[in-house]
């Protein structure tokens, strides 16, 4: 095995080993998304650098953290505002094909 693939490996390895608090984070941040939510708050509620986070999500969510966290609000502010009413126009042509 090269000198390369094996830190490869290594590091992999270790990515792994921080799941659980991956998870933990990801739990919190969904608990918090209401609150500003920094890199200083990752780092200090994970226990993480700035690097090891980055590389986290890259990994298991192939995305940043402040991504992640913006699409997570996005997704609840979504949920929360009212459904338009069906186009009359879609139902007319809907009605037509069938």
């Amino acid at each position: 095995m090269s000198f390369a693939r094996t830190a490869v490996t290594r590091k992999q390895t270790a990515l792994s080993d921080h799941r659980q608090t991956f998870e933990e984070l990801c739990a919190w941040i969904e608990a918090h998304l209401d609150e500003p939510i920094g890199w200083q708050e990752l780092m200090a509620r994970s226990g993480l650098d700035h690097q090891t986070l980055n590389a986290l999500f890259f990994k298991f969510l192939s995305t940043t953290p402040m991504a992640w966290i913006r699409k997570r609000r996005g997704l609840g502010q979504a949920a929360a505002l009212p459904r338009p009413a069906p186009s009359h126009r879609l139902l007319r042509t809907a009605a037509a094909q069938a």
